[in-house]
């Protein structure tokens, strides 16, 4: 691999896991301190993203598990393998692992669900690696629910530092309206429509990863409370809530924190992630890594523009040959900036 991609390779593999620290942290996750950021944390697509990039991080992943024991019942596991179906992950299998794990006392059921609907390999591989790549070494007894997936990892040994999510944070207002109105699709109705001015059933339903009947049946209810307002357009009918009246009853500022798509940027930085890691890459001269990465992003413009994050893009019609290949650098950095 020539020096600048593989230079690359580990800057931008440090700056996903720095990410994913200051968002886990944000959640309550015991480690690195989590930042005052302004947009909403979705903790399916932040899970689903962990379960690859986690196994190069030993500790975040095994400390995501123990905030999952204490927060767990907050997540939306239908919500998760909606996404899974509609996006590239690449960690299904590591998450029919978590499943297991997960799947104890009053939230057996929700769990072994999600693990049984997954069909694990027979494949066996090492689970973690080192920072530079290689299998970790796997000592002690095996973790069962790991190893039944094909992952040869050591047991469990959660410290139980993690903490209960702080719904004043503004960055866990998922978090917040599910403890509150409980894990349905109201609650992710709600939430989408307090972070915009006003939104179509079918707008809502795409960019929350429900069913769209469902949805519109939940706003015909829920405008009749007289709190969700309605409004024709066209044929469309829109629906909006007023911020401000909520702000009160969640202990918020009026200044809600502002709307990602995180699905579909996860998959595609995860996407990019796979392709700078893949042997086979290194084998090609400069000229041909730059088709290849050029293609790659021509494939996942789609799912970036999705999560209103291609300005930082750069128009690589203007880039030639080789001469992409630091236009790719440059770009993908500034998906992470």
């Amino acid at each position: 691999m020539n020096q600048p991609l593989k230079t690359f390779k580990q800057e931008y593999q440090n700056l996903l896991l720095n990410f994913l620290w200051r968002q886990w942290s944000a959640l309550g996750v015991a480690g690195q301190g989590g930042g005052e950021d302004a947009w909403i944390i979705d903790p399916e697509a932040l899970l689903l993203l962990t379960c690859s990039l986690g196994r190069h991080e030993p500790r975040l992943f095994d400390e995501v598990l123990d905030w999952m024991r204490e927060n767990g019942r907050f997540i939306n596991v239908m919500r998760l393998k909606r996404i899974l179906q509609m996006e590239k992950f690449a960690g299904e299998r590591v998450l029919t692992a978590v499943a297991g794990v997960l799947a104890k006392g009053t939230e057996t059921t929700k769990w072994k669900m999600l693990a049984n609907s997954l069909d694990p390999s027979a494949a066996r591989e090492i689970f973690f690696f080192t920072t530079d790549g290689k299998p970790q070494p796997v000592l002690g007894e095996p973790e069962p629910h790991f190893a039944r997936c094909g992952y040869q990892r050591g047991a469990l040994r959660l410290r139980g530092y993690s903490q209960k999510f702080r719904p004043s944070q503004p960055t866990n207002l998922t978090l917040q309206l599910r403890a509150l109105f409980g894990i349905n699709v109201r609650c992710e109705s709600a939430l989408y429509l307090l972070t915009h001015e006003a939104a179509h059933p079918s707008q809502i339903a795409r960019e929350t990863y429900c069913f769209e009947r469902a949805v519109q049946g939940t706003l015909v209810d829920m405008s009749q409370s007289g709190v969700v307002g309605l409004r024709s357009q066209g044929r469309e009918k829109h629906y909006w809530l007023k911020p401000e009246h909520w702000a009160a009853l969640l202990n918020r500022s009026q200044v809600f924190p502002y709307w990602v798509t995180w699905p579909p940027l996860f998959s595609a930085l995860e996407r990019i992630w796979l392709k700078v890691n893949d042997p086979r890459l290194e084998a090609l001269d400069p000229l041909l890594q730059s088709s290849e990465l050029r293609q790659l992003m021509a494939e996942l413009r789609p799912s970036i523009e999705r999560a209103r994050f291609d300005k930082k893009l750069s128009d690589n019609r203007e880039y030639l040959g080789e001469k992409y290949l630091p236009v790719f650098l440059a770009d993908v950095i500034k998906l992470l900036a």
